[in-house]
């Protein structure tokens, strides 16, 4: 969830690079799209968690990427939306 009081994100530095590793296993192929979901149903990728927090305040003991909750995208709008099945 974002924080109540910044609406920004916390992202370990820990789980960025192993979602960029992850991707960089799969190269030259595209690699399976990896998605960080977030708890008001935001999606970042760990390149546009990077790219947006490149020039940005880092928590200070390194161990977090802080990132506005403005630039997520809705889950629908990447996931696209649940259809019901019919049983």
């Amino acid at each position: 969830m974002p924080s109540t009081n910044t609406n920004r994100y916390a992202i370990s530095t820990t789980t960025i690079n192993a979602g960029l590793q992850l991707t960089a296993l799969h190269a030259p192929t595209p690699p399976p799209p990896l998605y960080y979901v977030f708890g008001d149903l935001k999606v970042l990728t760990p390149a546009e968690v990077l790219h947006y927090t490149h020039h940005a305040y880092r928590h200070a003991s390194g161990a977090y990427h802080l990132i506005n909750t403005h630039h997520a995208h809705p889950f629908d709008d990447v996931l696209g939306t649940a259809t019901a099945q019919a049983a």
